[in-house]
């Protein structure tokens, strides 16, 4: 079976190596490129704890001078990929929610009371958690710590292998990326044969953005809006092509 990731190449790689353990071939096609920005110390001034919703935030945070003054605090993250990264640069009071910023929500709505929270995100996000807890009257202060710049085309290996009828699977991880994905794809010229194509996504709202797409092809959803759950998908839709 042969599998496209979709996610920023710095994320793809360990993606690449569980599903190509699977026995899949895996293309790259990398949707989004994340750059860090410089997180100036002072944006943690009072912080009695910091959210991090994306390892890419983490990845920000490492280079901060005032890092060191920084892990004695709670953490709040979405899931454990990003509890991984969060140990990974010296965190140990680590919260970890069940893998979506809107389901971290209510666990700092109950558990941040009071707290001066921190909150390291995008320029882009799927779900405002600011305005979700700003309405709970937590305090939350936004610092910007990547941006993410949309890809303008497809590979060229991967145009080629979707000409030739060459892809099984395609992995989306964000509404966003379903959303670049289905513009790229009908930008293609000529345009190609979808048909065959399945779509495993996060969540039902990544399925939701593919739009007309998800109507022609297969989409599958993780029953968890997590890696592991992805993983599992890859293997179910395997199984079931070598059963065919």
């Amino acid at each position: 079976m042969n599998v496209i990731i979709t996610r920023p190449i710095q994320d793809a790689e360990p993606l690449k190596t569980r599903i190509e353990e699977l026995g899949c071939e895996v293309m790259l096609a990398p949707l989004m490129e994340t750059v860090a920005n410089d997180v100036p110390a002072d944006a943690f001034a009072n912080a009695t704890a910091i959210v991090a919703t994306s390892r890419n935030a983490l990845t920000a945070l490492a280079a901060s001078p005032v890092l060191a003054t920084l892990t004695p605090l709670p953490l709040y993250v979405v899931g454990p990929a990003t509890a991984a990264a969060a140990r990974d640069i010296g965190f140990a009071r680590i919260v970890e929610g069940p893998g979506r910023a809107e389901d971290l929500a209510p666990m700092l709505r109950a558990r941040a009371a009071g707290e001066r929270l921190i909150y390291l995100r995008g320029d882009v996000v799927a779900f405002d958690l600011e305005s979700a807890l700003a309405e709970s009257g937590v305090n939350v202060v936004p610092v910007l710590a990547y941006r993410s710049v949309e890809a303008e085309a497809l590979p060229p290996d991967v145009i080629k292998a979707l000409q030739t009828g060459g892809i099984d699977a395609v992995t989306l991880m964000s509404p966003r990326t379903a959303r670049i994905w289905s513009r790229l794809v009908a930008a293609l010229s000529p345009p190609v044969q979808l048909s065959g194509i399945t779509y495993l996504c996060l969540s039902e709202r990544v399925g939701e953005a593919l739009g007309p797409i998800a109507k022609i092809d297969m989409t599958l959803v993780s029953s968890q809006p997590n890696i592991e759950e992805m993983i599992a998908l890859v293997k179910r839709l395997a199984a079931s092509s070598k059963a065919e």
